[in-house]
Order: C-alpha cells, then structure tokens, then sequence
C-alpha cells in the first residue's frame, strides 16, 4: 500500500492539467459546394434499391473512384457477396474495385506493405473518407474469400 505522501505528491503533479475538452470543428460546405451537391442529386434523383441493386450492371459501370458514395457501393457489393456465400461473385466485384480503385492487389509483398503503412497511420486516418482506407478493406476481402475458396 501506498504511502499517503507519496500519492498526494502525485496528485499535485497532475492537478496543473486542463482537463478541458475541446469542441470538435467540423469542416463547413462552401456555397459552390452545396450546389454542386444539390444539382447531382437533382440530376439522378434518389437511389432506388432492388434487391439486386448492388449488383446492377449498370450502377457498376458508373462508378466514380472520386465520389466516396461509389466506393462505398462496390465495397458494400463485395461484402455483400462475401456474406452471401457467392465466393467466385465476390472476386469478380473485386476485380471492378481494383479497377475502380486503380490499384492490383496480386503481389503480396505490396499488400502487406500496403496494410503495414494504413496501420502505421493512426486510427483518425482510418475513419476518414480516403481511397487507402477502401484499398485496405477491399484487400481484406479479397484475403478472407480466397481463404474460403481454399477450404471448400
């Protein structure tokens, strides 16, 4: 057990700090931005979801690597197939991601470079909205359905 002394001359170390948490900044959409926004959803509409609509050829081939929406899209199909148990469907959305995506993850020297680096970045990178955080999962996904094709 602890001398009180010594506690008290730890607590005095710490009393000094600001515990104060500082209020999150979000970043605010320009004008020019909203508008932009505004008129591609004017343009397009809402999205209607099939129950195949993932899946749709015609969704696929209008992917933008630029939008995070579509990204998101194909990542959500690939999951989707992976989940479902249609391994060989699953490596085929792969293949349009990698396109989307311009990446090739065949060599497995750069992926687990590639997941080395992404790890190495903190976890405030994984959250955000960037192409590498999709890669990542994407190569995930890829791991883990090869690995069910091989047990079958």
């Amino acid at each position: 057990m602890p001398e009180p002394s010594n506690v008290d001359q730890a607590t005095q170390a710490v009393e000094g700090l600001s515990l104060e948490k500082k209020p999150k900044g979000r970043k605010a959409q320009t004008e020019q931005e909203f508008n932009h926004q505004k008129h591609q959803f004017q343009a397009s509409g809402p999205r209607i979801n099939t129950s195949d609509w993932l899946y749709d050829s015609e969704v696929l081939e209008k992917l933008d690597s630029t939008k995070k929406v579509d990204r998101v899209h194909i990542l959500h199909a690939c999951e989707k197939a992976y989940f479902c148990r249609d391994y060989a469907k699953c490596l085929e959305l792969i293949l349009v991601a990698e396109k989307l995506f311009g990446v090739e993850l065949e060599d497995d020297n750069a992926n687990d470079n590639l997941k080395e680096e992404f790890a190495n970045l903190g976890r405030k990178t994984k959250k955000s909205s960037k192409v590498e955080r999709h890669v990542v999962e994407l190569l995930h996904i890829k791991e883990a359905c090869l690995r069910r094709m091989a047990q079958i």
